[in-house]
């Protein structure tokens, strides 16, 4: 038998409570331990009993995909930057209902040279070993019991707006979710900073009485990025709005900015964080490769370029309403235009709000705060009156 030194670590949390989720589930996975011996890499989940699993390889980039049953994670700590043998990182979170997944991020091609359920106590073990390209196998997949992880979407599809109901319809898109954190400061992520913005701005439209809201995720659980424009397409919405914070390599870099959809970004800031973002469903163990001309495809068939200029209307309507409410706006370019994925619905005005940076000390502190975020919602029911009654002026000329 192989013997390898184990090297115990943490890997990035979804939830906001450890104790509340070992609480609430069980099994639950209690551990994670990484060892490297004779050049393959060991990957171990402890967990508090028997569970089946599958699991599968997916390049560019090179990715481990486990999936499981939806279960708890006890496990303390924030390891997603570790990195250990052909190991670079490692998330955990909810894929979909009934489905856990926990996605290895992998500095090469590898081989699934061993797996199994091992007992006393309970654990699932994975040896994997780097190959050549030449040798690597796409979707080399394994399974206990024949387990395969549930096939329906994330979260049930919204229904058509009711006959008779005068309210427009408003999606609101809280970003990343699930196994995709999105930006990690410390014990700060991005998915828990969005939705908690999400809801105050749900609250206040719904309170409004003039606006029925629809939440692209009401939970921590991942949702594709196509599954989240044709939300607003299938729910008949009459706009889109997608909540973000971001990083910077330059701590100093602070302020939000409002984003539309453009096949050429507006500048090299844009550029840099389409392409993030637009990783969303990497990041969730999905492979995209009949997806990757999707966004330009979109683009070249709008036969209406009304959606696009209602989309940059709402865009300056909704910047000058956040400098109104004081909330710090980036000092050059506040409307910016890039390829995001999230934003092509073709029949639906879009936006995408990068309400600050979580790598600047004062923005992640604002970003936390609940004035900032009733400050958020104020500036959102604002933008949106303004809109669409400069949309319906247009409609009664």
């Amino acid at each position: 038998m192989i013997r390898f030194v184990a090297a115990a670590f943490f890997v990035a949390v979804t939830f906001s409570s450890f104790a509340d989720i070992a609480a609430a589930k069980d099994p639950a996975v209690t551990g994670v331990r990484l060892g490297v011996n004779d050049g393959k890499t060991r990957v171990v989940l402890d967990l508090t009993k028997a569970v089946p699993y599958s699991a599968f390889l997916l390049e560019n980039p090179y990715r481990l995909v486990i999936d499981l049953p939806e279960l708890g994670w006890s496990v303390d700590g924030d390891a997603a930057d570790e990195k250990r043998g052909v190991v670079e990182g490692m998330r955990y979170g909810l894929f979909r209902a009934g489905n856990s997944r926990v996605v290895v991020d992998l500095k090469g091609p590898v081989r699934i040279v061993r797996h199994a359920a091992l007992a006393k106590p309970d654990r699932l073990m994975f040896d994997l070993l780097p190959v050549p390209k030449s040798k690597y196998k796409k979707g080399q997949a394994v399974a206990l019991n024949n387990w395969s992880p549930p096939t329906g979407k994330a979260i049930p599809m919204p229904r058509v707006k009711p006959e008779g109901d005068a309210r427009r319809v408003v999606v609101i898109d809280p970003g990343h979710g699930g196994v995709d954190p999105g930006a990690v400061r410390g014990k700060t992520y991005e998915k828990r900073v969005v939705m908690a913005v999400a809801q105050e701005v749900r609250r206040q439209l719904e309170a409004s009485k003039r606006y029925r809201v629809i939440m692209t995720r009401n939970r921590d659980i991942f949702v594709e990025l196509r599954d989240r424009a044709k939300m607003a397409q299938d729910s008949e919405g009459d706009i889109f709005i997608s909540l973000h914070a971001d990083t910077h390599p330059k701590s100093k870099v602070r302020g939000a900015s409002v984003y539309t959809l453009s096949e050429k970004a507006s500048d090299r800031e844009a550029a840099r964080l389409a392409k993030k973002e637009n990783k969303g469903d990497i990041i969730g163990g999905l492979d995209l490769t009949p997806y990757s001309k999707e966004t330009g495809d979109i683009l070249r068939e709008l036969t209406v370029r009304r959606t696009m200029e209602e989309s940059s209307v709402f865009a300056n309507m909704l910047i000058a309403q956040f400098g109104k409410k004081k909330i710090r706006m980036q000092p050059y370019k506040t409307h910016r235009f890039a390829g995001f994925a999230v934003l092509k619905a073709p029949d639906v005005p879009s936006v995408l709000v990068e309400m600050g940076y979580l790598s600047n000390k004062t923005d992640k502190k604002i970003l936390l705060s609940k004035n900032f975020r009733k400050k958020v919602g104020r500036a959102v029911l604002a933008a949106l009156d303004g809109f669409f009654k400069h949309i319906d002026d247009l409609a009664a000329r």
